[in-house]
């Protein structure tokens, strides 16, 4: 046989067997470009979300719908937006089409036409805000298009029209100061003070400091006691403007910590004194009340008229509502005591005075605003000073909290000696229990054996696998014995959840194991998805008896409750680990059996792999930090 044919018989012999010719010098280029193409999770999840779209069409309820266009038309602005722009116009016919709806003749079932129309409502404010981040223009235009239903009495609770105004231009003010600056200073010229007022000027002020501070003057001038005592909007404004305290320029000389609040500072100090002076004399106008049960009692008192649905008998005389306002005042200030004494402190004894004269030094819940501002900010020893005056009720909680500072601070010996010393009984033995389990996990041990003997006096399963998520979290070293130890944590959360919290517990443990066995991760989350179904199932057949989660049949995606809030959380985890396995993690979201919750958790995992946060947490169980399992090990 001739070369030619030797070659031509083993070419042929190599297709007939289904051999491609490899060549071995690959072009370097080719290979980037195959992995440029390999599609990535990002791309995955934008295919994954127009499967989620078109799922959506056949949804029932148009408010489930409505929701997916909104949530789709958020994550696409960016990557396509025409695309995004007619999601945006298709929610915003579907909200126009349910605010009509609900102006006609009254639904048989009463409750369920309010609640319709609230749901439009809640809608409508949702979709302009969010298209508000993206174009503020268009956000206009659709506000324009979904006019709201005129109010039809005085208990009408609907949002009118120019309170969304006021917030589009709070939402706006990112991307446009210039033009919520104008909007801002007309608000002020005709006497209004939306509460979108302090967003506005938060904005401004980190885009144009000096339009701030033109906005700042007006409002310095704006809001003397006059004004303030006479509108309530005003009254709201200004506590606003006052509890986060002022903005400091520089640290102060003697390197203590500014007496501020949780929020971000809106205004200068200088500015601060100035609202902080006028709205004490506005205060200080308040005068005690013969009847504390009638318009002038606790109602009046926070500025609330009393009567049916939150609207008074009878239209309140310019006095009463400048007695109702200076009293919200006077309240409000009270737990600024701190602020006062700091940059007026020759208006602090009028104060105090004056809430002594109106019973409100003894209001607790007052007090209680003010303690757990302490428990936040506070140290050990200033938490025992303020505990030994505090109310009988939060004595325990203070001091509780104060040997958990001491620990924090390094002083495990002092903390005993605080539970010890201030503590009695359960709250005592609990207090020391606490404080040696969190010493031992802070100990950092790396043996087994002193492992073991903390987890054995776990005096609970929650607590056992707070103490298993601890210990693995510490030992990154070692992720054998990490493993070991969240293998144990797995068998206690993998059997059938009896709370909310054990449903957290198995997510807290799913989360432990993305870095050290991401497979072991989708295990621990599955039997929970099976039991979701489970209650899911339940609560559609007691639909009507015993809850009312689910409307004509279907599970609403937004406000469903607990149920709706524990897809989410489960969607949320697996946003996480479909970075690592998209696959694997759609498939688990294939395993919801209703098309509800899977066109949920696959939006919120898709919402996860975009980085895209959503709107609200669904209004459940999950929106608080769980004390157990709610975070991470330290």
């Amino acid at each position: 046989m001739n070369t030619k044919k030797t070659a031509a018989f083993v070419l042929a012999l190599t297709l007939s067997l289904g051999f491609v010719p490899v060549s071995f010098a690959q072009d370097p280029q080719s290979s980037d470009q195959q992995d440029k193409d390999k599609p990535t999770p990002e791309k995955k999840a934008i295919l994954l979300l127009d499967q989620v779209v078109g799922e959506a069409g056949g949804l029932k309820l148009p408010e489930n719908r409505i929701y997916i266009q909104i949530a789709a038309g958020d994550l696409l602005w960016v990557r396509d937006e025409p695309r995004a722009r007619v999601l945006f116009g298709e929610a915003g016919a579907g909200v126009a089409d349910m605010l009509r709806r609900s102006e006609l003749p009254a639904d048989p079932n009463l409750r369920r036409g309010n609640n319709s129309n609230r749901v439009a409502l809640e809608l409508r404010q949702e979709l302009v805000l969010t298209v508000a981040r993206h174009s503020g223009e268009f956000a206009s235009q659709l506000l324009q298009a979904m006019p709201a239903p005129a109010q039809t009495g005085p208990g009408d609770r609907r949002q009118p029209t120019n309170t969304l105004e006021q917030s589009l231009v709070a939402a706006i003010a990112a991307n446009d100061p210039k033009t919520a600056l104008k909007n801002a200073q007309g608000w002020l010229e005709k006497g209004e003070y939306p509460s979108s007022l302090t967003k506005v000027l938060s904005q401004i002020q980190s885009k144009d400091p000096e339009a701030a501070t033109k906005l700042t003057d007006q409002l310095v001038k704006k809001l003397q006691p006059e004004e303030i005592v006479s509108k309530t909007e005003a009254v709201r404004l200004s506590l606003n403007l006052l509890r986060p305290g002022p903005r400091l320029e520089k640290k102060p000389a003697d390197g203590s910590q500014p007496v501020v609040g949780n929020a971000e500072p809106f205004l200068s100090e200088s500015a601060f004194r100035d609202v902080m002076s006028a709205t004490i004399t506005a205060a200080l106008r308040a005068t005690p009340q013969a009847n504390t049960q009638g318009r002038g009692g606790p109602a009046g008192m926070r500025g609330r008229p009393n009567g049916p649905g939150g609207a008074a008998a009878t239209p309140q005389s310019e006095a009463e509502i400048q007695q109702a306002n200076a009293r919200m005042l006077l309240n409000g200030l009270q737990n600024m005591q701190p602020q006062i004494d700091k940059y007026l402190p020759e208006r602090g004894l009028a104060v105090r005075q004056k809430l002594t004269q109106m019973g409100m030094d003894r209001d607790e819940r007052g007090q209680f605003g003010q303690m757990a501002a302490l428990m936040q900010q506070g140290t050990s020893e200033s938490l025992i000073t303020a505990a030994a005056s505090a109310p009988q009720g939060m004595r325990n909680r203070l001091y509780q909290q104060a040997a958990m500072k001491a620990l924090d601070e390094g002083h495990p010996d002092r903390a005993r000696e605080i539970a010890n010393q201030h503590l009695e009984g359960t709250a005592r033995t609990n207090m020391l229990h606490t404080l040696e389990q969190q010493q031992a996990v802070r100990a950092a041990p790396n043996k087994m054996d002193e492992i073991r003997q903390a987890i054995n006096r776990a005096q609970s399963d929650e607590e056992r696998v707070s103490l298993l998520l601890q210990f693995a979290g510490n030992l990154q070293a070692d992720p054998k014995l990490a493993l070991q130890l969240l293998e144990e944590a797995r068998g206690l959360v993998t059997r059938r959840a009896t709370s909310y919290r054990q449903f957290e517990a198995q997510v807290s443990v799913a989360r432990a194991y993305e870095t050290l066995d991401p497979a072991r991760s989708f295990e621990t989350l599955e039997p929970g998805i099976q039991q979701i179904n489970e209650l899911l199932s339940a609560a559609a057949i007691l639909s009507g008896f015993e809850v009312n989660i689910f409307r004509d049949g279907e599970l609403p995606l937004k406000g469903g409750g607990s149920l709706t809030g524990l897809v989410i959380r489960y969607g949320g985890e697996l946003a996480t680990l479909a970075k690592i396995d998209f696959e694997k993690a759609q498939a688990l979201t294939e395993r919801f059996q209703l098309a509800e919750p899977r066109v949920l958790a696959r939006l919120t995992m898709i919402r996860g792999v975009l980085g895209v946060p959503g709107s609200d947490s669904g209004g459940n169980a999950f929106g608080r930090a769980n004390p157990v399992f709610g975070r991470r090990p330290e």
